[in-house]
C-alpha cells in the first residue's frame, strides 16, 4: 500500500516530525487544491502558518534534519496567536521604556543644571 508522507517544523525540537498519511498523493502532474491562507499582513502570509493540512488519518513516523513530502503548516496549538500576548508584552515594554527614559532623563537633568533657586 502507497502512503504519502507529510513533514511538519517542530520549534521546541528544531527538526522535522514526519508523519504517513494511508492516501497517496496524486500525480506529480495532477495540480493540488490550492490551500486557502489568511494573510497577517499586505506582505502575505507567514512561513510558519503556509502548507498543507495532515490528513486525520495519519500517524507519527519519526523525525528527521531535512523535511520529506508534503510541508505542514507549525502546530499552531502550543503558539502565541498574531494577536495574542506577545502584542500586549510588546505594548507593556514600550511604555515601561518610555517611563523608565523619562525618569534618566529627568534625573540627569536635575544633576547636571537644574536651575537652583
Amino acid at each position: 500500500m502507497e502512503v504519502s508522507r507529510y513533514s511538519r517544523w517542530n520549534p521546541a525540537t528544531g527538526a522535522w516530525t514526519y508523519y504517513d498519511a494511508p492516501e497517496p498523493l496524486p500525480n506529480l502532474n495532477d495540480d493540488l487544491p490550492t490551500p486557502e491562507l489568511v494573510p497577517a499582513s499586505r506582505i502575505g502570509v507567514p512561513s510558519i502558518e503556509a502548507g498543507r493540512a495532515i490528513p486525520s488519518g495519519a500517524t507519527r513516523v519519526g523525525e528527521g534534519e531535512y523535511a520529506q513530502g508534503m510541508i505542514a503548516p507549525v502546530e499552531t496549538s502550543r503558539l502565541v496567536t498574531r494577536i495574542g500576548p506577545l502584542g500586549q508584552i510588546q505594548f507593556d515594554i514600550q511604555w515601561k521604556s518610555i517611563l523608565v527614559g523619562a525618569v534618566l532623563g529627568y534625573a540627569l537633568w536635575y544633576a547636571t543644571g537644574k536651575p537652583r533657586r
